[in-house]
């Protein structure tokens, strides 16, 4: 379910700076926390191009 009950579907491609999924970007990007919220602030709330940022992808 989404975060925004106003929004439908699922909202897997963003990201946010919340703790569970900043701790996901650290483990699966293998970088530190404060890396990981540089990421999502640079390249914005979508997945992708924070994995693009990091060089994961």
């Amino acid at each position: 379910m989404a975060d925004n009950p106003k929004k439908k579907g699922r909202d897997r491609e963003l990201v946010s700076e919340q703790e569970h999924e900043v701790a996901y970007l650290m483990r699966t990007a293998k970088v530190t926390r404060q890396k990981a919220l540089q990421a999502i602030r640079e390249a914005g709330p979508n997945r992708d191009k924070v994995m693009q940022y990091l060089g994961k992808q």
